[in-house]
């Protein structure tokens, strides 16, 4: 049951990315049936097993997180958005659990994330055959996305996954299997730099920063290796480059004076309006979910939206969340920090244009780099446990050659 459970969460992650683009009728997003089907199977397993892995501390900070946001309705203007906010936060902490048990060795989360990359392959290809038959997603911008998912949020979930199909496509063995998907993750990092730019998303341009590091810094990477995907991206850039429509490429060249301006597409008056409501709820917050029918908008930031929402005390709760996973981040003993830093850091600059607290790719991912962290928390455990042992056979052999010195 317990590895039922384990294939049907990786396939769910395989359905995340592009989650948006398929929907079943009145049940809502294929993700979302699919999430169900995953619990019903996890539920299963505890009851069969009669045994769940203790939570991290990380899952305490957010369920008390998620409880100030179901507080919230008590004085929320909007009490159906507020619901309908609270049903989705008990559906990603429902999942999070479920990962936390499912992935207990690494090689489980490895495959969660090679799942992550066959599901971006979706949104690629849905990104590419929009783009060939011109189906635009901004008309007046000539700009291309994925069917049914906006080209911003398109943007972030690839840029996510760039960090993720290096380190698979260095970690692969050297088998004939191994060697595909070697091959799929490579393939991976043009296409989707390709499909980013088609979606004419300034923001791509500072968050694919932290790849950037991530390959220049891993010292686990070879420099033989790391020229030989640089000269693949130039190969690939000179390749592409021309196929960019002339109207995307004007507009990512719009990001300086975007930028010098202070306007950023009109954020900027959202962040504004945003902050105004704020401050009218600083403790408490306008309350969870309501901050659109509030400002006519989504506020295109992660960070002024919980702020706005929850007020300083969730965003205390919040910013303690990020904290504890960017610590975990960066302890990462198994030569895998700079990867999930890499991650990380893309998120937090993708979070600044986009919404995301609500989303289930936001608590995925931070949840997957407190599971990787426990990795090396066990490990660590399991060093000084052998510490130890050795330590006390040498005590007690010692102890015998006294005794017998003194017979």
């Amino acid at each position: 049951m317990r590895k039922i459970t384990y294939w049907l969460a990786v396939l769910l992650i395989f359905i995340v990315p592009w989650e948006d683009s398929i929907s079943v009728t009145t049940l809502g997003s294929l993700a979302r049936v699919m999430g169900l089907v995953v619990a019903a199977f996890w539920v299963a397993t505890m009851l069969l097993e009669g045994r769940f892995r203790k939570p991290h501390p990380f899952h305490v900070i957010v369920l008390l997180f998620f409880l100030w946001n179901f507080i919230s309705v008590f004085w929320s203007p909007d009490s159906e958005s507020t619901i309908q906010r609270i049903k989705t936060y008990s559906q990603i902490f429902l999942l999070m659990l479920i990962f936390w048990e499912v992935f207990q060795k690494p090689e489980n989360l490895m495959a969660g994330l090679q799942a992550y990359i066959y599901g971006s392959y979706i949104l690629i290809a849905s990104t590419i055959y929009n783009y060939i038959n011109g189906n635009v997603a901004v008309a007046y911008e000539g700009r291309y996305s994925a069917t049914g998912v906006n080209a911003v949020d398109l943007t972030l979930i690839l840029m996510m996954g760039l960090p993720v199909a290096m380190q698979l496509f260095f970690a692969a063995g050297q088998s004939r299997k191994s060697l595909v998907i070697k091959l799929v993750n490579l393939a991976y990092i043009p296409l989707a730099i390709f499909s980013i730019v088609l979606t004419g998303s300034r923001t791509s341009l500072i968050a694919v920063i932290p790849f950037g590091i991530y390959l220049v810094g891993m010292r686990q990477i070879k420099f033989d290796r790391k020229i030989l995907v640089f000269a693949i991206l130039i190969i690939s850039a000179l390749a592409l480059f021309p196929f960019i429509p002339q109207e995307i490429t004007a507009r990512l060249g719009t990001l300086g004076s975007s930028i010098e301006t202070g306007d950023l597409g009109g954020r900027v008056e959202l962040w504004g309006q945003a902050i105004l409501v704020l401050a009218k709820h600083p403790i408490m917050g306008l309350g969870s979910g309501t901050l659109d029918s509030a400002i006519g908008s989504a506020a295109h930031n992660t960070f002024v939206s919980v702020a706005a929402e929850t007020g300083f005390l969730g965003f205390i709760l919040f910013m303690a969340i990020l904290a504890v996973v960017f610590f975990q981040a960066m302890n990462i003993q198994n030569g895998n920090s700079g990867l999930w830093v890499a991650i990380f850091l893309t998120w937090v600059i993708g979070v600044c244009s986009l919404s995301w607290e609500f989303r289930k790719l936001t608590w995925l991912f931070l949840n997957f780099i407190v599971i990787e962290g426990s990795f090396t928390y066990e490990q660590l455990h399991i060093r000084q446990a052998r510490v130890k042992i050795s330590k006390g056979i040498k005590r007690i052999l010692d102890e015998a050659e006294i005794k017998t010195g003194a017979d």
